[in-house]
């Protein structure tokens, strides 16, 4: 454990000086509470380590103990080495790191073969199924093997997440979200298969889907630093871009006559997060509402008579969900420019999976409804016409969640949250800063005098220059697999602000100032914006 210390203390020597906060320092050498998972150089140099070095190793280790017994007069060096020979030891003969290092290496080869295997084994089960004149079980048995690819695409990225769990405040939404894909497939191919009880396994899919929505939105706000900083971003926007406040605190039509413009800053980012959250609660009550309709018989799915509750629901249910996609793009479109730079976080990628996935599978339904309401999918067999298209669906998305977990192993890669990744982007930007700094130095004095004078409450060219982006917290050693797994299945920040906007975003803003409220009481209100940004320039002068 020594030896890990007195190694990140000599690297961050060596790296230049940042002023942003990557999260607590390195554990201390009585830190005895280990991980388990073996940092990327143990990964790399452990396997050069065979059973004779290991003795040799040990063997050195002793000798050296020993020498210290009787000779205290060693140098630090020499304890330096010494501790990190027994700590790569101890790193390369854990059992259980083991076993991560092995998983982690034949990771790779698992996806190649499991895509290969689907490759050749789905034309060979559809064609002997359709020999035998059997349609059902030859969708079915091919998209089970479709299932299992999906499952084991998807368990191997959510394994390198959890052990390499650096930013716990955002890789537990990264998994809620990849979670979406399994369960999208394995419910797909249970309504396959089961299609007399459909309705009831494609409820929890939808459910899904809103919680997935919900997820985003706080991925977004906690790759930017969290609520604070979304507020800082969003209000620095307004004041140095009027026209751009404007357009996005404006709502097109036809939006636009029934909601009033959100104020960027906490107004915004509570209206956003309302919008996401509204869809979980409402489908959590659609779903309640069609089971009870379904088991009295009175649902009425697909008919739209003014006796049947199913027009109702679902034209109730499809203004929640557009609501709800509507506040996700308006909150993406915002913050899209700090998603990229300095860190390029690739949330254009990344927005696509998780709206795709969504919209996809809703537009692909209602082409597959749109051709049996005009009579090309008929009844085939025991199977209705009904039966046939909800059946082609389910197929299709068993299909489609293959290549979405492909997608996924890019776009949500682990890679992305390892410090070094994180570290290098910052130093990147700050050299970058520095180079600008002596060539706008002159002009911004200059510019904030005259802003100063005449344009008090507006940024300056000082302030829109300076380092508004703080990385999400970050651990100096990853988090024990247990305790990330179980960090990222209750959703407690959900529930939280489920209470907090259940009387609405404008009772909630008025709270912001109030101890203990919510989490932004820490920011000022929109009376003292002002006062502060006056406070924020004037810094600005005495530092440039």
């Amino acid at each position: 454990m020594s030896g890990n210390t007195s190694t990140s203390q000599s690297t961050s020597q060596r790296r230049p000086s940042n002023a942003f906060s990557l999260g607590p320092p390195a554990s201390s050498p009585e830190d005895t509470d280990d991980s388990g998972l073996m940092d990327d150089d143990d990964l790399t140099t452990g396997l050069l380590i065979d059973d004779d070095t290991n003795a040799n190793v040990n063997a050195n280790a002793n000798e050296n103990e020993r020498n210290n017994n009787n000779n205290n007069s060693n140098s630090n060096d020499d304890d330096d080495d010494d501790d990190d020979g027994n700590a790569l030891t101890m790193a390369a003969t854990r059992r259980h790191s083991s076993v991560r290092l092995v998983m982690r290496r034949i990771g790779t080869h698992v996806a190649s073969a499991t895509l290969l295997a689907m490759l050749l084994l789905v034309p060979v089960i559809i064609y002997r199924a359709l020999s035998a004149r059997k349609l059902d079980i030859a969708a079915w048995h091919s998209a089970g093997v479709m299932v299992a690819g999906t499952l084991i695409l998807s368990a191997r990225l959510i394994y390198l997440h959890f052990t390499h769990w650096y930013m716990p405040g955002v890789q537990k939404y990264v998994v809620r979200i990849l979670l979406m894909v399994p369960i999208y497939a394995v419910q797909s191919w249970l309504s396959l298969r089961f299609h007399h009880a459909r309705i009831y396994i494609d409820t929890i899919r939808d459910l899904y889907e809103a919680f997935v929505i919900a997820s985003f939105v706080y991925y977004l706000i906690e790759l930017l630093g969290g609520e604070e900083s979304m507020v800082r971003i969003l209000r620095r926007k307004g004041r140095d871009d009027p026209d751009l406040a404007r357009h996005l605190s404006n709502h097109a039509f036809p939006l636009s006559l029934v909601l009033e413009p959100w104020e960027l800053g906490v107004e915004f980012m509570l209206q956003c997060k309302h919008g996401v959250l509204q869809y979980v609660v409402a489908k959590a009550g659609f779903t309640v509402l069609t089971y009870i309709f379904q088991s009295l018989g009175m649902y009425g799915e697909g008919e739209f008579v003014w006796t049947s509750p199913y027009p109702y629901l679902a034209f109730l249910m499809n203004i929640s969900v557009m609501y709800a996609l509507y506040s996700l793009v308006k909150l993406f479109h915002a913050v899209q420019d700090e998603l990229r730079y300095p860190i390029n976080w690739h949330p254009l990628g990344k927005f696509l999976c998780v709206k795709g996935v969504v919209f996809f599978t809703w537009w692909q339904g209602v082409l597959i409804f749109y051709l049996k309401a005009h009579g090309v999918i008929d009844d085939i067999g025991s199977w209705t016409g009904e039966d046939v298209a909800n059946g082609l669906i389910d197929y299709c998305i068993c299909v489609e969640m293959v290549g979405f977990a492909i997608a996924h192993s890019f776009t949500f890669t682990y890679k992305e949250y390892l410090p070094s990744a994180v570290e290098e982007a910052i130093v990147s930007y700050e050299q970058l800063q520095q180079q600008q700094l002596p060539r706008n130095s002159s002009g911004s004095i200059e510019n904030n005098n005259n802003n100063n004078n005449n344009n008090d409450g507006e940024g300056s060219v000082g302030e829109s220059q300076g380092p508004t982006y703080h990385p999400p917290e970050m651990l100096s050693r990853p988090m024990k697999f247990k305790d990330a797994f179980w960090s990222s299945t209750v959703p407690s920040e959900t529930l939280h602000d489920i209470r907090r906007l259940q009387n609405g975003v404008n009772h909630a803003a008025s709270q912001v100032t109030d101890p203990g409220t919510i989490s932004l009481q820490g920011l000022p209100s929109s009376s003292s914006n002002e006062d502060d940004d006056r406070t924020d320039r004037q810094q600005q002068q005495h530092d440039v």
